[in-house]
């Protein structure tokens, strides 16, 4: 017997609105992808989109490693906005500090330029690298005795 079930075009819409994303507090930031010394502009909004001013705002940089740092970035405006420079690359965690609501958003901040120490360690791992593969074909060009039969 197969029966199927009806649902009713309320209960469908009640279960999309429960599964919709309901806006959040969070922090947004102009560029979306900030870099290290450069200024960058934050805002800070409510549930519904509104500007939170007065909030204190601190940047974690490296956060959860022993190396952890923060600095307070500031206060927002009435705009809910402030202007931030990142001080390292890497990754940093935004969060609200004192009263009001408890926000925070992890971002990524990009290296000014090329960080010559990455590129040294790069290069030097790419010589060590295919240093052993021409190694290994040399190897392989030069005849294998063969043990005597028995």
């Amino acid at each position: 017997m197969n029966r199927r079930m009806r649902v009713p075009a309320a209960g469908l819409l009640a279960g999309l609105l429960v599964l919709a994303p309901a806006a959040r507090a969070d922090f947004a930031t102009e560029p979306p992808h900030p870099t290290q010394g450069k200024a960058t502009r934050v805002f800070l909004t409510d549930d519904n989109g509104a500007p939170l001013g007065g909030i204190a705002v601190v940047a974690r940089y490296r956060p959860g490693s022993r190396v952890e740092s923060a600095d307070t970035v500031g206060v927002t405006d009435p705009a809910g906005a402030l202007e931030w420079m990142p001080r390292d690359a890497g990754l940093v965690t935004l969060q609200t500090a004192g009263g009001g609501p408890a926000i925070s958003r992890n971002l990524s901040v990009r290296y000014a330029g090329v960080p010559l120490p990455g590129l040294v360690i790069m290069i030097l791992a790419g010589v060590i690298l295919y240093g052993g593969v021409i190694r290994g074909f040399q190897t392989l060009k030069e005849p294998v005795p063969l043990p005597p039969d028995t």
